[in-house]
């Protein structure tokens, strides 16, 4: 049993090391990208998204929004964007756009970092440390792994396919492909639940400060 689990793992995650730091870097792409984009924005603009923000913690500070509504959408926002990532590894020659995806969640947390620290200074860093960070530190590396897992096998069958290989390697590939997005998705409903239940308490405890 553990010599096939680490058949599966080993062969996707410890044969994937490129495909690791290629999701890294598009990460930290997208990270910069959000950040630079908040500091192009017109006054104005920061102004309107400012009063949107304050609007959104007023209403999360009175506990107006069910956290198992937040929970589910949390649950679907997340959930589209892994499997936009593993169907782009099955159909082999769509892997860049994991790497879109991957780039447009650095462009969001970048940009909302980046806001929040200009815009509400200590306040703003304290939820861009309480409000983001969290989660985060479960989300990033899942969709880094998915990422990276998905150019590795689109790679993987794409060489297959020049060389004289068994017909069940795709079959096989698959199922280790599959494997590793269930332990994935287990790890995203964590990071949903910390965004969910956790995450909100944090906000509201900075926003009573």
């Amino acid at each position: 049993m553990r010599n096939r689990e680490k058949d599966i793992f080993g062969g996707y995650l410890g044969k994937n090391g490129i495909g690791i730091w290629i999701a890294v870097f598009f990460l930290i792409l997208g990270i910069s990208m959000g950040a630079f984009t908040e500091r192009m924005m017109q006054a104005s603009q920061k102004n309107d998204l400012l009063e949107f923000v304050n609007t959104y913690f007023n209403i999360m500070h009175l506990d107006s929004i069910p956290n198992t509504q937040i929970f589910l959408g949390s649950l679907l926002n997340n959930f589209k964007l892994l499997g936009i990532i593993f169907i782009s590894g099955v159909v082999v020659i769509g892997f860049p756009i994991a790497l879109a995806v991957l780039t447009f969640r650095g462009v969001a947390i970048g940009f909302a970092a980046a806001f929040f620290m200009e815009e509400m200074k200590i306040r703003g860093l304290l939820l861009s440390v309480f409000s983001i960070l969290p989660q985060s530190i479960v989300f990033i590396p899942a969709f880094i792994i998915a990422a990276a897992v998905s150019i590795g096998f689109s790679f993987r069958i794409l060489s297959s396919r020049g060389n004289r290989t068994p017909n069940n390697t795709y079959g096989h590939n698959f199922i280790s492909y599959l494997a590793i997005y269930i332990i994935i998705s287990i790890f995203i409903i964590i990071g949903c639940f910390i965004e969910s239940y956790i995450g909100p308490a944090l906000i509201r405890l900075i926003i009573s400060l």
